[in-house]
């Protein structure tokens, strides 16, 4: 990619950046964009097939990154014996979630699209992925908790659905009211001690 090429590219790229952010997905204008960005509007199909592509393009490493990270958590935390997993849950709170809130807040552009700014239902889409981790990681859990004979309480899908999708919820607030940093971080950890604890009483332990 030549030098000129790059430039054009990383220009189509911000100018693309600062509509979605302004307009959203649906109210963005490839003319606005093309002007922004000092091009023609035939010149961005030569980048992008289209809006929803230079949206991707905008969100997409970002969040693969995540989903990879946050199944790299759970996978790691499912190989751990079940009397670990049950030592390690706090862990899980102290650690992967301010991993989580500064990786979003290192790219808190990238997720105010990802979150409030994409097309109708592309946030929806989103965190069906994150919670089918999630899922995947309770139901992991509750059934190596009662195969160590704990107590666990009768819970069923849509509960463990409502559950998991809570925590996502929690985060999108965060990002959807431009909560600063620190004060995520620190509600965060508030808010994971007090799902692991009810988590806790679930599993009997």
């Amino acid at each position: 990619m030549s030098a000129q090429v790059k430039d054009t590219h990383l220009a189509i790229l911000e100018a693309g950046r600062k509509e979605f952010l302004e307009y959203g997905y649906e109210g963005a204008s490839l003319r606005r964009i093309a002007r922004e960005a000092s091009v023609t509007t035939g010149a961005i199909y030569g980048y992008f097939p289209g809006k929803e592509a230079l949206f991707d393009a905008l969100t997409g490493d970002a969040a693969d990154g995540l989903l990879e990270k946050y199944r790299q958590v759970h996978d790691e935390f499912a190989g751990l014996p079940p009397s670990e997993q049950a030592a390690s849950l706090d862990n899980i709170t102290d650690e992967t979630i301010p991993w989580m809130i500064n990786y979003i807040y290192d790219r808190f552009d990238i997720f105010k699209l990802l979150f409030c700014k994409g097309s109708a239902g592309s946030c929806d889409s989103y965190f069906a992925q994150l919670v089918k981790i999630e899922e995947k990681s309770s139901w992991d859990f509750i059934n190596a908790m009662k195969e160590s004979g704990h107590e666990v309480m009768d819970i069923d899908g849509t509960l463990i659905h409502i559950l998991s999708r809570s925590f996502f919820q929690q985060i999108l607030e965060f990002v959807a009211h431009d909560v600063p940093r620190e004060k995520a971080l620190s509600y965060s950890l508030v808010l994971g001690t007090f799902q692991h604890a009810g988590w806790k009483k679930i599993m009997g332990l």
